[in-house]
């Protein structure tokens, strides 16, 4: 799911021909939730329960609609092999990113949440068209001459770094996300600018990490993917 809705994202005049007759890319089972990412539909489930999708301005202005979606985030994650507790484990992650949307991006309007699952593995995918990691910090004065969009990733998923200047409890807040997933997360990426940082856990449970250069995507991404213990 994660790389065609990055590629949406990044060059949305080519999500388009995404599927039908000559094109150039078969999105196969994600493209039903493509094409409601696209339409920017409020909310989304698919006829089977395994996708979903809800918009961030939907989730602030109607908690019935987040109650709702919430139920069945955690239904197909439970259908995926997790456990209640990494179910909810994997929604209170869901809830920290979208709350970053909120109090950063400066355009919930254009946020959203989506979920894929499917027997062993759950995908999960926040995003925004927003001021992005970068700009977000630049409104902190000691972050002003900030000019490095890794660098600003970097930064951002250390605990308490925030736009906010000299008001403690603030922060982008990822840290606790790593520690609710760290047994059932086998791949974390966070996209925004120019740029990416990837984690990958490797066999024993050690995790590699990388932050490298992209094409630029305007606002911010993150995709997390798991693994349930039992699969």
């Amino acid at each position: 799911m994660s790389p065609a809705l990055e590629l949406a994202h990044c060059r949305p005049e080519v999500a388009s021909s995404f599927n039908g007759h000559g094109a150039w890319l078969d999105t196969g089972a994600a493209e039903a939730l493509l094409v409601a990412s696209i339409g920017n539909l409020n909310t989304f489930i698919s006829t089977d329960g395994r996708q979903g999708m809800i918009s961030v301005a939907e989730i602030s202005r109607n908690a019935t609609a987040w109650t709702d979606f919430a139920i069945k985030l955690k239904a197909a994650a439970g259908d995926s092999g997790f456990s209640s507790d990494h179910g909810g484990k994997l929604l209170a992650a869901v809830k920290e990113f979208f709350s970053n949307v909120i109090e950063h991006s400066e355009k919930i309007e254009t946020g959203q949440v989506l979920f894929s699952a499917r027997l062993g593995r759950f995908e999960i995918v926040v995003r925004d068209r927003g001021i992005g990691v970068l700009e977000s910090l630049r409104k902190n004065p000691k972050y002003a001459d900030l000019n490095d969009g890794g660098s600003a990733i970097e930064l951002a998923l250390q605990e308490g770094v925030s736009r906010h200047a000299e008001e403690p409890g603030h922060g982008f807040g990822f840290r606790p996300v790593f520690i609710g997933l760290a047994n059932v997360s086998e791949y974390i990426r966070f996209r925004s600018g120019d740029h990416c940082r990837e984690f990958f856990q490797k066999p024993g449970g050690s995790i590699d990490a990388h932050t490298k250069q992209s094409s630029g995507l305007d606002g911010f991404s993150c995709t997390v993917i798991c693994t349930p213990n039992s699969v």
